[in-house]
Order: C-alpha cells, then sequence, then structure tokens
C-alpha cells in the first residue's frame, strides 16, 4: 500500500501524520533507518503486559526431547588436524 503522509514540526520534534488507513493500534513504536537506502520502518511496541504474556508462554511451552534435538559431543579431538595430509616439503 502507497500513501502519502504530512511532515510537520511539533516542538523541537519532526512528527508525521499518518493516514487513517496506516493507524498503529499501540501508544509506542519502534523507530529504525536503514543506513543503505535511507527508509525509515515503524513497528509498534509491545505493551508490557504482552511482553509478560508472551514471556509465560513461552516458559510454559514443553522442552524439547532428545528425539527432536539429539545430544552431541561438542569436545575437541584429542589431535583435530590428525587426519590432514601433511602438506609438501
Amino acid at each position: 500500500m502507497l500513501d502519502t503522509a504530512k511532515l510537520f514540526i511539533s516542538g523541537n520534534s519532526q512528527a508525521v501524520r499518518l493516514p487513517k488507513s496506516f493507524r498503529i493500534d499501540a501508544t509506542e513504536v519502534w523507530i529504525s533507518r536503514n543506513e543503505a537506502t535511507g527508509e525509515l520502518t515503524l513497528q509498534p511496541k509491545p505493551r508490557p503486559d504482552e511482553l509478560q504474556d508472551f514471556m509465560a508462554l513461552l516458559a510454559a511451552a514443553p522442552r524439547g526431547s532428545d528425539e527432536f534435538v539429539p545430544p552431541r559431543n561438542d569436545s575437541p579431538a584429542a589431535e583435530p588436524f590428525g587426519d590432514w595430509p601433511l602438506a609438501p616439503a
């Protein structure tokens, strides 16, 4: 969707008047800028209670099983380069 928004000064800040079709159901947004293109992105910032609800849901989720994520041995090999061919002299 593409539309035009008006910019104006409010105090010491620049503000954007969003068209009705772009209204955001939030009281705060995160803003980021793509340094390569200069594009700005607004993302609704979750309310604290939404984040707490998500964290509670995540904590209540079942843990992975060994079937899903099998155990692995991360200890280093005794001689990590032992099977490499020797460099020509």
